[in-house]
């Protein structure tokens, strides 16, 4: 006598039944999410080292400039050490980066940058901010004024702005925005 409970009474069914189908179907869409994904942060890793090629460029031509910037037949003037500006110099004058920076921006091949968040001209700012979006991209040049000896950190950084003046052998460092509004470093050097 067979029973209704007996396994062998009942077709067995080979296969996936309908759960396995569904689960596969969400599988299918996780990998095109993961996929999808991994191709959106591809494209904005490269932004980011597309603006860290930014930041190389100028610092190698900040460090070839500031090896021949002390001559004095320097093919730069405008950016030429030794060159004390007035006591009450504007941003333009002679001896001062804003000077330098105008120089940078219409004659140098760093004119024609992009900034690849915004497909605008990189533009330089105070401080890498998390909270402003505005930033991604963006460089923060900062002049290494060295402490006292003994202090307990060797330097205290400062944004370069327009109006001081680049007389002297500068220690800088340049850095870059990322997408999160993190700075990334590029590099220490002298100018």
């Amino acid at each position: 006598m067979a029973s209704s409970t007996d396994p062998t009474s009942e077709a067995k069914q080979l296969g996936p039944n309908s759960n396995d189908k569904l689960f596969m179907a969400f599988l299918v869409l996780v990998v095109i999410a993961v996929t999808m994904l991994g191709v959106v942060n591809y494209k904005e890793a490269l932004k980011t080292e597309a603006s860290k090629s930014n930041g190389e460029a100028w610092v190698a031509w900040l460090t070839e400039v500031g090896t021949t910037r002390f001559e004095e037949d320097t093919q730069i003037p405008a950016c030429k050490g030794g060159v004390k500006p007035a006591a009450n110099a504007k941003a333009g004058a002679q001896g001062t980066w804003g000077a330098c920076l105008a120089h940078i921006l219409s004659a140098t091949d760093l004119k024609d940058q992009i900034n690849p968040f915004f497909n605008v001209a990189p533009h330089f700012v105070a401080a890498c901010v998390p909270s402003d979006r505005t930033l991604m991209g963006a460089i923060l040049l900062e002049d290494l004024m060295p402490t006292p000896p003994g202090s307990a950190t060797p330097f205290v950084a400062t944004q370069l702005v327009e109006a001081d003046a680049i007389d002297y052998k500068m220690q800088l460092r340049l850095s870059v925005c990322d997408k999160g509004g993190y700075a990334i470093k590029v590099a220490e050097f002298e100018f």
